[in-house]
Formats: structure tokens, sequence, C-alpha cells
């Protein structure tokens, strides 16, 4: 068979039903074998930086393996944004570059250019297809590293003249390395270091998703009545945010933390890389710290871990559990939510409140997959959603652009559930031809576009650091018709600008949405969602 046959049954063999990209010439050969599957799509979209959060999303929403394809040097250039978002979340992702055709290399042809050395960049490893002889067991190698712990990109360059070559080897799944659980001595040792506090909390990241482990830590959180925080920019919420012990995702600022935290005499981080913060501030957390999952390079944000051991996060807890069950005084349990309070602004009929319209989407699509790209709502929309562990997704690399692109990827990997993507307007600018790739699949997202015509994020930012808003923070005149970008990707438009449009429209989607459909809300730009003061 050809190596791109090969190629082709080795990732249907590992699990992969979707390859994301862009295709241009050297993808031919991969493109023309993927024509005629049953098992394996290619879904095009109409620029890599769409297709990377294609593929990323759509990783996420499945807990499973994304992959992309990308168009040799430009292309690669232009998804380096996607896959560095996707490396800071801890996404599993295969990345097929296509490399330029070997017999002409030496001439740097149109396309050239170092793909290897731009893609280590972005991933954690860079394989190549070289010849023949290397073809099967570096493709094995490549998928081996992606599904690996920690993930994050892994780069497959794909010369389109050894593709077409003719191998004698056979696909085959691939057994890639797991994580193991604690032995006896360390799960008892963490035992000790939560019998010994009062107030223990825990801090959840991506390796509670990637691990499958957000019910056993919760088992662990209630015997000690213990709140759940999230880690800022934590990508996929790795907890039910319905349960009474979520507390919230933590706000991206090193003083906040410090005082969130304060009344805990010690904490237990799950999973994560650390603390991923905005602006400079200081941090104090001298309570003892212990930590658990996968990334071995992880430190604490002050000082060091009491206790630190990489493992399977899922197994480390039940093996806690059991331990901590047989073990541990009786505490009281939770009473109420653990979550931040915050109280809704009065109804006001003349104009639609950013808060209250987040609340209302909130409460009609509570069964629903949500990608939040909100901007300034952001935290309007942990402060009330109510959703299953696993069914949040954000960019989690602070960048902006990914939201869209993402929501589509849940979509295809999601055939059967509403997806909900809330997105600013700046935001929604970045990739918005991820539109067509929804409609050509016939997918039924909500696409929701908080129009406040500014930066309001960045005017936040700068309120901070230079005292007030900045001119150039604004994306009008003119002022963007959605409505026109939703006719040109043959979506549904709907729009309100008041609370009693919303309600209108809120009512007429009682049964979901059955069609591609979206939705602008105009709002005022004076107007600040409640939760505003979280987001820095």
């Amino acid at each position: 068979m050809k190596i791109a046959e090969l190629l082709l049954q080795t990732l249907e063999k590992n699990g992969v039903r979707c390859i994301f990209g862009n295709p241009g010439t050297t993808e031919i050969p991969l493109v023309r074998l993927c024509e005629r599957r049953r098992r394996l799509k290619y879904v095009v979209a109409l620029s890599e930086v769409a297709a990377v959060p294609m593929a990323d999303g759509y990783a996420r929403a499945a807990r499973s393996l994304g992959v992309v394809n990308l168009h040799v040097a430009p292309g690669l250039g232009n998804g380096m944004g996607g896959l560095y978002t996707a490396g800071i979340a801890g996404t599993p992702l295969l990345v097929l570059i296509g490399g330029q055709d070997r017999r002409f290399l030496h001439t740097h042809p149109i396309l050239w250019g170092p793909v290897e050395k731009m893609a280590a960049s972005v991933c954690k490893a860079v394989f190549g297809i070289n010849t023949r002889y290397d073809a099967a067991y570096n493709t094995r190698r490549a998928l081996r590293a992606a599904l690996t712990p920690p993930y994050a990109p892994v780069a497959l360059v794909c010369p389109p003249d050894l593709l077409e070559q003719e191998i004698d080897a056979r696909p085959v799944p691939v057994a890639a390395p797991r994580l193991a659980a604690l032995g006896a001595e360390d799960a008892r040792n963490y035992v000790r270091f939560l019998a010994q506090a009062k107030r223990p909390a825990f801090i959840a990241a991506e390796d509670v998703h990637w691990n499958d482990a957000a019910a056993a830590l919760e088992t662990l959180a209630k015997l000690y009545s213990a709140p759940v925080y999230v880690a800022p920019y934590t990508g996929v919420l790795p907890v039910a945010s319905g349960s009474r012990l979520y507390a919230g995702y933590l706000p991206p600022s090193h003083r906040q933390i410090g005082e969130r935290l304060a009344a805990h005499d010690a904490l237990l981080f799950v999973g994560g890389r650390g603390f991923r913060t905005t602006l400079h501030s200081e941090i104090r957390l001298s309570q003892p710290k212990a930590w658990i999952g996968n990334d071995p390079a992880v430190l604490a944000a002050d000082g060091e871990f009491t206790l630190a051991r990489v493992a399977d996060t899922r197994a480390a807890l039940v093996e806690i559990a059991k331990l901590a069950r047989s073990r541990a005084r009786r505490r009281a349990a939770a009473r109420g939510s653990m979550r931040p309070e915050a109280e809704l602004p009065a109804r006001d009929d003349r104009a639609l409140h950013p808060t209250r319209a987040v609340h209302a989407l909130l409460e009609k699509f509570r069964d629903a997959i949500w990608v939040d790209e909100a901007g300034l709502s952001t935290s309007d929309v942990r402060q009330w959603m109510q959703l299953p562990a696993g069914e949040y997704l954000i960019n989690g690399s602070g960048g902006i652009g990914w939201g869209l692109a993402a929501a589509v990827g849940a979509a295809l990997a999601c055939r059967g559930r509403q997806v909900v993507a809330v997105i600013g307007d700046g935001s929604a600018l970045y990739a918005s031809e991820a539109l067509w790739t929804a409609e050509h699949h016939g997918t039924r997202m909500l696409l929701v576009i908080l129009s406040n015509r500014r930066y309001s994020t960045l005017n936040e930012a700068a309120g901070r650091l230079t005292g007030g808003a900045l001119d150039l923070f604004t994306i009008e005149p003119p002022v963007i018709d959605f409505s026109g970008l939703a006719t040109l990707y043959g979506w549904s438009y709907a729009q309100a600008s008041t609370e009693e449009q919303l309600d209108v429209f809120l009512a007429a989607a009682r049964r979901g949405i059955g069609k591609n459909t979206l939705l602008e809300l105009k709002l005022d730009p004076a107007v600040k969602p409640v939760t505003a003061s979280r987001h820095f």
C-alpha cells in the first residue's frame, strides 16, 4: 500500500474519525484517499486559523486525540497561534504538516520553509516521514507521543512524494504509555496531608478532564467538606459547576488568588501547570501545598510543594479516597454553594443588561455544551453556569479568536448535543470562516455574539493600568453588521437589544436550536457585567 494509505489506516486503528484541515497541493495524496473512506472524514476548513481550533475543540469535547492537517510553512504559520493554545490547555493533538516535495527541495521552491523548527516552537515533539523505511515507525512514534501525558500538540511532517511511495507494512494500534496510580505509602502521605488540615481546599485543572477524574475528585472533596476551585484559564471545566463544592474559577490575579485561598490551611492541586495570570501582582500562599498531576515540570506559585507525585489523577484520587474513608474523622457536610455570591441586577425594559442576558441563556440551555470566549462576560458565565464537568470550554491561553471555530469542532464531535458558543464581537471576527464548515456539515449551533462594539476586556485592563479606557479599543464606526455575516454563510440570524426581545427568542427556542443560528445581543458598552472585577 501507499504510505498515505498506511498513515490513514493507522489513524483509523487508533480511533481517529476526523482530520481537520485547509488542504493545499501537498495534501492531495491524503485528501484523495479520504474521499473514499467511511470511517475517517476529512473536514475542510477555510483557513488554518479555523482548522486548528476545530481540531482542538473536537478533542476536548470528545476527550480524545484531535488531528489537524496543515499546509507546509505558510499553513503551519497560520495555525501556530492555535497550536500554542492547544499546548497551553494540554490538548492531545496530532499535527500532520505537508512538507514540500523533496525532489526539488534544494531549490527552495514556493511554500518551502523550516517547518521542523517552526513546529518545534509550539509542539512537544516533531517527527518526519523521511524514507519509506521509517514511515511506519515514525508515524507510530508521533501517535504515541501525542497520546502520552503530559498532552500537547505533536507534529508529523509528511512530504507528498513520500506519501505516494509503496510500503510493505501493516497499520497497528499504538499502545501509549499510561500514568500509574499512587503506591500505598504515597496514598497514606496524601491522607495525612489532608487530615492535618481543618480547612483544606482543592484546586483543579485540565489533567482532571483528560484523566476522567471529575467524579473521583468530587468524592474526595466531599469527605473533607472542601471546596474545589478551578485554576485560572483552565481550558475544560474539571468538576461539575452544579456541585455545591464548586467554588468557581480563581481570578487570573495573584493578589486575588491569595485573598480567595487565605482562609484555607492546606491546598491540594490536582493537575495543571501552575497559575496562569494576566496582570502582575504579588502572591503569598504560605499554607502547605501538595500536587498530583501529569506534568513533572509544574512548580508551586509560592514556595515548594510539601508533596508532589506524577500519577493518573483519577486512579490517585480513588486510592486516596478509599484510604481516607476508613481513616478520616467525619466532617460536617458542606451547606449551600461554595461559589462566590453575586446578585442579578434589576430588570430594565429599556436595555439589555449583559449579566441578565448571560443568566437567561444559561437557564435556557443548561443541557448544552458551552464554549466561552465572551471577554468581560466570562466571569458571569462561570458565576451562574450549572454545567457538568467537561462541558464548558475556554481557550486557556488568554488569546482570542479560538472560541467560534472550537465550538464547531465540539459540535462535530458531539452530533446529538446542543452547542452554545458565547463570543465577544471582536473575537468573532478572527475565524468567522468556521461558520461555513458548520453549515456545510449540518451542525445545530447557537452562536451568541455579545456586541458592545468595544474591546471591553482591554479597556478594563487599561482602566487598571492607565486609569481610563482608550479610544483605539473600539470597533466602531462602522458598526459591524453581523446579520450580513450570518447571511454569507447560510446561518439564521436573530438579534435582541432589550430583555423582552431576548425573551421572545428564548420562548421560540423552547425545543432547542434546530438550525445554525447567530444571535446578536446589542449591548450598551457603558454597562459592565456584574462580575467584571474578577477578570484581572
